[in-house]
């Protein structure tokens, strides 16, 4: 199989699956946090692992490790409960984000554009407002949405890469890997 077609392939189930994410909100959301609560874990492991190899930051790691642990488990135990801490996050973040580009359109109002700037940051700041105003409604399907949002922008990058495009990435990646 040639790389332009896996990347087709590829792209195509990434698409379908964003699609199926975009319809299926919750269900999505229930997997997000369950691929969370997996990764806390996993993470949570090594770095438990790396305690018993590592004399300087053993303390340090063995602490955090189980503290991974335990939030992967309370992710995957139970993922509603996930769901809504991912969410809040996810405000928090949105907020955050909306503030800071809030503050450099008015830093920069006399630049050029910067009204578009203003624009994101309102909107950024709005969904983090809808987020707090609707904390369990939005927890159910928010994180859904942005994974269906991702799986499709990340397929449609996949069909757009052009077989050049692909040559010179496979070229850059073999020059990073002659380096390491």
């Amino acid at each position: 199989m040639t790389s332009r077609t896996f990347f087709v392939i590829s792209g195509i189930v990434l698409i379908v699956g964003g699609i199926l994410a975009l319809l299926l909100p919750f269900a999505a959301s229930v997997t997000v946090a369950l691929i969370v609560g997996w990764s806390f874990l996993f993470a949570g492991a090594v770095h438990i692992v790396g305690a018993f190899r590592d004399r300087d930051s053993r303390l340090w790691s063995g602490i955090f490790g189980l503290l991974e642990v335990a939030l992967g488990l309370s992710f995957i135990l139970n993922p509603l409960t996930g769901l809504v801490s991912l969410t809040v996050l996810l405000g928090v973040l949105f907020f955050v984000s909306g503030a800071m580009q809030l503050y450099l359109a008015f830093a920069r109002r006399t630049a050029d554009s910067t009204w578009m700037l203003a624009l994101s940051g309102a909107v950024s700041v709005a969904l983090a407002l809808l987020i707090a105003f609707n904390l369990l409604s939005a927890s159910a399907t928010v994180p859904g949405v942005l994974l269906g949002i991702e799986l499709i922008s990340t397929g449609v990058a996949f069909l757009m890469l052009r077989p050049r495009r692909l040559a010179q990435l496979r070229e850059d990646l073999d020059k990073d890997h002659s380096h390491a």
